[in-house]
């Protein structure tokens, strides 16, 4: 076969044929900033016919504070599902967990335990972070999963950054 019928062949395979999206994790950490890249999430999972796992992690609490780690998974649980109502009226298929603990662990933990094939998180938390390009939680996950990271850069006011 000759060079040029080669790459001809290359150029006519789908990009879909190779690289398939089945679940597709976000994690969330309850900030408008986190949730500017629900939009670029939404049109992926779509393009692939993926389900969307929507998490967010609260912090360890001492036992004696469990009417405090109650209230508090409530407002997570009321807080993905309205993201999550507003998906499912888009057409995509989600589901949501909350999980308590290190939230990088508690991603990587979920994206082992869900079977996820794409994990897609903003670049930085909603309290900021110590570097203007990426925060300590995406970096963590970015370094440490097995299955690719999408980090998404988001502005302050929700507009994506180019």
């Amino acid at each position: 076969m000759k060079p040029d019928e080669l790459s001809g062949a290359i150029c006519t395979l789908r990009w879909e044929e190779y690289i398939v999206y089945k679940t597709i994790l976000v994690p969330l950490d309850g900030s408008d900033l986190a949730a500017s890249i629900l939009d670029q999430v939404g049109t992926l999972a779509r393009g692939y016919g993926a389900r969307l796992l929507l998490m967010t992690v609260g912090s360890s609490l001492p036992a004696r504070a469990q009417d405090i780690r109650l209230s508090l998974t409530f407002q997570a649980e009321a807080y993905l599902e309205r993201i999550r109502e507003r998906l499912i009226s888009d057409g995509l298929q989600v589901e949501t967990t909350v999980c308590i603990g290190d939230p990088a662990c508690e991603i990587l933990e979920a994206a082992e335990r869900y079977q996820a094939d794409l994990i897609i998180i903003n670049s930085r938390g909603g309290e900021g972070a110590p570097s203007p390009f990426l925060g300590s939680v995406a970096a963590k996950v970015a370094g440490a999963s097995d299955i690719p990271v999408f980090v998404l850069h988001a502005s302050a006011e929700g507009e994506e950054q180019r």
